[in-house]
């Protein structure tokens, strides 16, 4: 399942949370994340400390472990997303059908 992780770090925390992202490395967001979930991409808004990421996992537990990590810097909003295509299925499955 994929999900939109979208944070807003606390103003009195910036610095610090910029200073511990700044020097992790690729192993260390694997780490991180922990082996359960896929990122599978990432933006930042630098200047206003907030960003949001895609991630894929299907274990709800690992995610909100991994969420753990960064709640006490940031005000976090977790949201399960779908493509277009299983979009547009189930859109298709929900409209009535023409005689």
């Amino acid at each position: 399942m994929l999900y939109q992780i979208s944070w807003s770090i606390y103003p009195d925390k910036k610095v610090e949370c910029n200073k511990l992202f700044a020097v992790m490395t690729p192993d260390d967001d694997v780490k991180d994340a922990g082996d359960k979930i896929k990122i599978v991409g990432r933006w930042h808004q630098l200047g206003g400390g907030k960003g949001v990421c895609i991630c894929e996992t299907d274990d709800d537990k690992a995610l909100a472990s991994w969420m753990q990590n960064w709640q006490g810097m940031c005000d976090i909003t977790v949201s399960p997303v779908i493509n277009d295509e299983d979009t547009r299925a189930i859109l298709r499955s929900k409209m009535p059908s023409s005689s």
